[in-house]
């Protein structure tokens, strides 16, 4: 799961509101007439692609009609529109303006993009999946897990593709106003469209799978009952796991300090003081006038609601009267920032002739484009067993590598020698050598032992070097000797390399043969 870092509440908010239910009344054929829909009154009642997290733009219930007969409507006072009454479809009940809106900066840490993408359907409220069944190979579902709401949709997406290229943590930060909230009715009127696409649906049978998949391609998978209505603006920053540990960063500081940049567009430094100071010494590690969104600036970035788009938490430009636009803004225009929804064949009565095939083609679509919830790559080092994000990888940390696998910094490795031979010494005259083998490492030196009489020796010994730093300047040097004794020795020729082209796998090298005396 997800870790929620850090959340940032701001001091502002609008106040003018005292109770968050508004009483409906029975609007006049005249007010209902000249009177506006409350903003935001389409919202609900669209179709929603559960697999792409898609609102599809086309309408299942009918959003339009107003009049609940005799010309009257259902109508509320807008606190927001300084008490205006406005009108709802008949559609729509329970709306309501929300006492405040308090603006808050969130952050949210995901070590792998499998986290990402099962926490990609975070924004639906209720259990989706009510209604539907998913028959899947159970040996599947043990061993891995199948996926289903979110697996194609924007985030999930990006994360996959990124996780594709290095490895990565991924950073959420977002912004959340909700002003509105309103429900459907339980039992909605359908819009002609959708009401003339179902009755013209011929039953379901193969052949007629294509009339129903082009249905769901238009209206989707579910339809949103319920809605909170604001704004949101949030980005997701996808960081090189390893390049901020060769930095000295961890993952989450990273966050810490991303969370801070975002925040500083608020205009609330003072109440951050502590993590701004932390965050600026921790900047001389990212080189010369580098910011942390700067450096690492891979990111997916959206406004929901509102009259403002971009990247507007890091693009260093915002300040808080873009933010206070914004927010009024809302009040006007918001967009959907939570939903419920309930699969799209719930809507059409039992005995509907396209009732059941809907609901199995729902399910299918949804089955077909499923992700295995199997890690998108193995551990090249360690293991997998972070009960809290089963795909990242955890090492045992030591002086060259940290707990989350990467590097403890530029350079260090470790060296390991062994499987040691020679071919063809020539280190006596009447006998075969008795060879052994220096190597050293700076100050580290280690040696076989003496193989007598064999000039094809092969020495068994492994040789593990502490910690090293790879660089153009330290060499590995072997020194080959004809032992005739440890106190007289013959040299019989020596070799060396430097670390920096040391790669896994054998090195040959060639002596000079000594004639020993």
């Amino acid at each position: 799961m997800a870790r929620l870092w850090h959340v940032m509440l701001l001091s502002w908010a609008w106040n003018p509101l005292c109770l968050s239910v508004s009483v409906p009344f029975l609007g006049s054929p005249q007010q209902c007439e000249k009177a506006r829909f409350v903003p935001g009154y389409n919202l609900g009642g669209e179709g929603f692609d559960i697999v792409k997290m898609e609102r599809k733009g086309a309408y299942v219930i009918d959003t339009e009609t107003w009049n609940l007969g005799n010309g009257t409507c259902r109508m509320y006072n807008n606190n927001f529109m300084n008490g205006a009454s406005q009108k709802v479809p008949a559609a729509v009940l329970d709306w309501r303006v929300l006492p405040k809106c308090s603006l808050k900066v969130s952050s949210l840490v995901y070590n792998s993009a499998e986290t990402l993408v099962n926490d990609s359907t975070s924004a639906v409220s209720n259990d989706w999946k009510i209604g539907l069944k998913f028959p899947v190979d159970p040996s599947l579902t043990v061993t891995l897990g199948v996926g289903f709401g979110g697996s194609h949709s924007k985030e999930s997406t990006f994360a996959m593709q990124k996780s594709k290229e290095d490895r990565y943590t991924f950073v959420r930060h977002s912004v959340d106003c909700t002003l509105y909230n309103y429900r459907m009715t339980t039992n909605p009127p359908l819009s002609q469209d959708f009401k003339s696409a179902v009755n013209s649906l011929p039953p379901y049978s193969h052949n007629a799978i294509s009339n129903y998949r082009s249905l769901i391609d238009t209206y989707g998978t579910h339809f949103i009952t319920q809605v909170s209505l604001g704004g949101q603006i949030k980005a997701i920053t996808s960081v090189k796991t390893c390049q901020a540990s060769m930095q000295g960063l961890s993952s989450t500081e990273v966050a810490n300090c991303l969370f801070v940049e975002a925040s500083v567009g608020f205009g609330n430094i003072a109440s951050i003081d502590a993590r701004y100071q932390h965050c600026k010494s921790k900047k001389k590690k990212l080189g010369f006038g580098q910011s942390f969104s700067g450096t690492f600036h891979e990111r997916s970035a959206d406004v929901i609601g509102g009259d403002i788009r971009g990247d507007i938490l890091f693009n260093g430009l915002s300040s808080p009267s873009v933010y206070r636009e914004w927010q009024q803004s809302l009040q006007t225009l918001p967009d959907v920032v939570k939903y419920s929804i309930d699969p799209l064949h719930t809507l059409l009565p039992i005995d509907h002739s396209a009732r059941a095939g809907l609901k199995q083609e729902v399910e299918k679509y949804i089955v077909d484009n499923a992700v295995l919830k199997q890690c998108s790559g193995s551990c090249q080092i360690g293991h997998r067993s972070s009960k809290r994000d089963p795909c990242a990888c955890v090492c045992d940390s030591n002086s060259n590598i940290q707990h989350n696998c990467c590097p403890a910094g530029k350079g260090l490795a470790t060296l390991k020698v062994f499987k040691l031979y020679a071919d063809g010494l020539y280190g006596d005259k009447w006998t075969q050598t008795d060879g052994s083998v220096e190597v050293r490492y700076g100050d580290q030196t280690k040696r076989t032992a003496i193989i007598s009489n064999n000039d094809y020796p092969r020495w068994t010994e492994t040789f593990q070097f502490a910690s090293i730093h790879i660089n153009m300047k330290n060499k590995l040097q072997f020194t080959v000797y004809d032992e005739d004794s440890y106190w007289n020795s013959d040299l019989l020729g020596e070799c060396s390399f430097v670390t920096m082209t040391i790669l896994d796998g054998p090195r040959l090298f060639s002596l000079q043969a000594f004639t020993s005396t």
